[in-house]
């Protein structure tokens, strides 16, 4: 009878064994890490890098469409226009407002066309990281279930 209550209490895996086991484990669980944070790093990478390229075009785009719409005027020339013919003066006031109304439209559509290709960038970014990592925590529960499963 002691020789089965003796089995009884007895570990389920040797000492040394549970202690291999562990290390393994533990092992398994730095490398999932060290993948996730190495993942989580490089989108944050590219995440800093298309902002970057997106301010700079956005700023681009800004400074080109400022740059024509104030356009210099010579004053005496615009008031020896307007005292030899003032509809004429008018009309070009009117359409040059016209102009200026359209091209700072033209200018939100181009930021929103950047805006929208960065999101996507990022986007797609995003979902290959997810999988990456989604993959890697898959890999590393089987390495452990399996390293678990096996007895002795």
């Amino acid at each position: 009878m002691p020789n089965a209550k003796a089995q009884a209490q007895a570990p389920l895996y040797p000492p040394d064994e549970f202690g291999a086991k562990a290390l393994h484990a533990a092992s398994a669980i730095a490398e999932a890490n060290q993948r996730v944070f190495g993942q989580l790093l490089e989108l944050s990478s590219a995440a800093a890098t298309d902002g970057l390229r997106t301010l700079g075009e956005l700023q681009s785009a800004a400074s080109e469409a400022t740059r024509s719409l104030f356009a210099p005027v010579d004053s005496r020339e615009s008031f020896e226009e307007f005292r030899s013919d003032p509809l004429a003066w008018y009309r070009k006031t009117v359409l040059s407002a016209f102009d200026g109304a359209q091209r700072t439209f033209k200018l939100f559509e181009t930021s929103a066309r950047i805006v929208s290709r960065d999101s996507e960038r990022i986007q797609g970014a995003a979902e290959r990281s997810a999988k990456e990592i989604q993959q890697t925590v898959s890999t590393c529960a089987s390495r452990i279930r399996e390293l678990y499963a096996t007895q002795g």
